[in-house]
């Protein structure tokens, strides 16, 4: 049985190199939608409570990612955006890659399945900049 949730974040980005606008930082409403399975139901007919898998969500990636600047490890942007917010150093983070959809989805796949309870499944991850665009990794079926 799968479980469903969608959360919604808001970060800054920018994909350094890009031959367009998305080159310039900007912002995005990013929508996150979570699948979690388990073959069984737990004692009260659950996959897990929504409010725990919540919490994994939040500790896995909204705590890091919401109100953030998300931007690969060698932009040189990535500076000159931690001095001026120095204040707050956790707001600026650096992926192993431009932080495209794709890329997100995977650091948040990777993310999500660490935090996740024993016998609880990560079945889907996906990413929407906007409400036309995105990205979604599965877990293959065997």
């Amino acid at each position: 049985m799968d479980l469903t949730t969608i959360y919604v974040f808001d970060a800054a980005h920018r994909i350094a190199g890009h031959p367009g606008k998305c080159a310039w930082l900007h912002g995005h409403t990013y929508h996150l939608e979570v699948t979690v399975s388990s073959p069984t139901l737990n004692p009260l007919g659950m996959v897990m409570d929504f409010a725990d898998l919540g919490d994994a969500v939040r500790k896995a990636v909204l705590d890091l990612w919401d109100h953030a600047t998300l931007l690969a490890a060698d932009d040189p942007l990535g500076p000159a955006i931690s001095a001026v917010q120095r204040e707050a150093p956790d707001r600026v983070v650096l992926l192993p890659g431009h932080p495209t959809a794709e890329v997100l989805t995977r650091e948040a796949w990777t993310r999500l399945e660490r935090q996740l309870p024993a016998g609880i499944a990560l079945e889907r991850v996906a990413i929407r900049e906007t409400p036309t665009c995105g990205s979604a990794i599965s877990r293959p079926k065997t």
